[in-house]
């Protein structure tokens, strides 16, 4: 079918953030007919009403419960700002898998600038996923920690997943083992995805991916380049937060519910 499958995963924290990613893909995106999967962890009924706003002609929401067996080793998750739902995503494409052989996961600090529908199209028959390369400084860091090629360290806040060679690899049991083996993985579900995938990705432009650092005046929004499709919030810093004076967060919370 022409359905565009998009996922997230997310708690209570991320709800709205989610839901303004979300209303980003859609009005950036007209043409396309979407189906978004939402694997949710106590999330209120507030927010859940809130998320169902945004069906439309052309958009249907899905909602997924985890439910308590869940569990990621805590020593893992040693940046503050993530939690045990970063790694939702390892299930998600054995949740889906059934239902379509593709999907795009999204990070919920994610804004939709332009028409999504190249990266979707990309041909990812021979590859478990279209993946986004990291930036230097942490592909850097990534060589003195694991025995993997650093240059094809990603990021996994966009991932073009294709199901069914996720499945034949085993990789929703493969990486929930790993990121519970006992070692501190300092980008917890990220290199856990890294080391497993090695070899089995193709990389993806940076404008898929494309990485902020902000500042309070976020400035930095007005420098992006004109071509990036998907902005990343990477960061403890989230343009959410009252502080930051971001008017690219604010244009897309407004238009959401």
């Amino acid at each position: 079918s022409n359905l565009v499958h998009v996922a997230l995963a997310f708690d209570d924290n991320y709800a709205m953030p989610a839901g303004v990613t979300i209303t980003s893909v859609i009005k950036n995106n007209d043409s396309l007919h979407f189906c978004f999967h939402l694997l949710v962890d106590n999330v209120s009924s507030d927010n859940i009403a809130k998320l169902k706003e945004l069906v439309q002609d052309n958009v249907i929401i899905k909602i997924y419960y985890l439910n308590d067996n869940f569990d990621i080793n805590p020593d893992t998750l040693v940046l503050g700002y993530l939690s045990a739902v970063s790694c939702v995503r390892f299930i998600l494409p054995a949740l889906l898998h059934s239902q379509t052989k593709k999907f795009l996961y999204l990070d919920s600090d994610i804004l939709c600038l332009k028409s999504i529908s190249e990266l979707y199209n990309t041909d990812i028959s021979n590859y478990v996923a279209g993946v986004i390369p990291d930036d230097k400084p942490m592909q850097n860091e990534i060589k003195t920690l694991y025995n993997i090629d650093a240059k094809k360290y990603f990021n996994s806040g966009v991932l073009l997943i294709n199901t069914d060679e996720w499945m034949k690899n085993n990789l929703t049991n493969k990486c929930i083992n790993k990121v519970n083996d006992g070692n501190v993985y300092r980008f917890a579900d990220q290199d856990v995805l890294n080391i497993l995938l090695e070899n089995k990705t193709i990389l993806l432009p940076i404008k898929y991916n494309t990485k902020i650092h902000i500042t309070i005046p976020c400035n930095e929004e007005k420098e992006i380049a004109p071509y990036t499709v998907l902005l990343h919030y990477v960061t403890g810093y989230k343009p959410w937060y009252q502080t930051f004076n971001s008017q690219l967060f604010k244009k897309y919370y407004q238009l959401s519910p």
